[in-house]
């Protein structure tokens, strides 16, 4: 296997699932996040994961999962940056993670960042934490920007938008754009591989009302695979949502006729309906 095809690899892979009992959804961009007071490692003080009227960066890891060890030496690099700025960061752990193992991970990523254990994985389960590593980033209002799971490549910079985005340095738009595995993209790759990558930062585009860059992340989708659904249902979608139901219609519709039963471009064809 060439060690393109072991990058993609690593950026499609299904990351290990938490056992995560009730897990509810995620809360999306723009939600509200509450506050809740964990104990330190090691049973130590009580303190708000959230630091309150600051950007927040929060990391849910696992010790001895090389990804979470990848993640928060990236975050360690951050925190270092940012910090002086006024963006607080920590690391959350399950209630029953050894405290040995989490103090050396932390150690040898060289995070300043306190560490904070999740008793019965409550919180864990309030945000729908499935996966390892997590990170979440919280703007002084206490709103979700984004949850960004591991990735191999292109992490580090990643995070660095999402947090400026909460700082309100760069937009919304601006910060998916880093997101965007396609802009990488080398000879020999699969089209359609690359077409699905821009379905996805046009879904997140779509999330954030960029309805403009949607639909450019869709037009590229489609110029890379004409006979993709999702990339016309969201075409159909970011059409609709700017009010170009005629268009819009003529995309859904051929999206629908080949995926039936996509419940949100039936939704976008029930709104654009006379």
């Amino acid at each position: 296997m060439s060690a393109w095809a072991v990058r993609a690899a690593s950026l499609a892979a299904v990351l290990a699932l938490a056992p995560r009992a009730g897990a509810v959804e995620h809360p999306g961009p723009g939600a509200p996040v509450a506050n809740e007071e964990l104990p330190a490692l090691g049973g130590g003080a009580r303190r708000p994961f959230l630091d309150a009227g600051r950007v927040t960066v929060f990391v849910f890891v696992r010790p001895g999962q090389d990804h979470s060890e990848e993640t928060l030496a990236r975050l360690a690099a951050l925190e270092r940056e940012f910090a002086p700025r006024g963006v607080a960061f920590v690391a959350i752990v399950s209630g029953d993670a050894p405290e040995a193992e989490v103090r050396a991970m932390a150690g040898k990523a060289g995070a300043a960042m306190p560490v904070l254990a999740d008793p019965g994985d409550r919180l864990y389960g309030r945000l729908g934490v499935r996966l390892h590593p997590l990170t979440g980033v919280v703007d002084a209002g206490g709103r979700l920007v984004a949850w960004e799971p591991f990735q191999k490549v292109n992490q580090g910079e990643v995070l660095r938008a999402r947090i400026r985005e909460a700082l309100g340095e760069i937009s919304a738009a601006e910060a998916a754009e880093a997101s965007a595995p396609a802009r990488a993209t080398m000879p020999g790759d699969d089209p359609r591989a690359v077409a699905r990558r821009d379905v996805n930062l046009g879904k997140m585009l779509l999330e954030r009302k960029s309805y403009e860059q949607a639909l450019g992340a869709a037009e590229r989708a489609l110029g890379r695979d004409p006979e993709s659904a999702a990339a016309r249902s969201l075409a159909g979608r970011a059409l609709a949502a700017m009010g170009r139901c005629a268009e819009a219609v003529a995309e859904l519709d051929r999206a629908l006729a080949k995926d039936p039963g996509d419940a949100a471009a039936l939704a976008a064809r029930k709104g654009c309906a006379p």
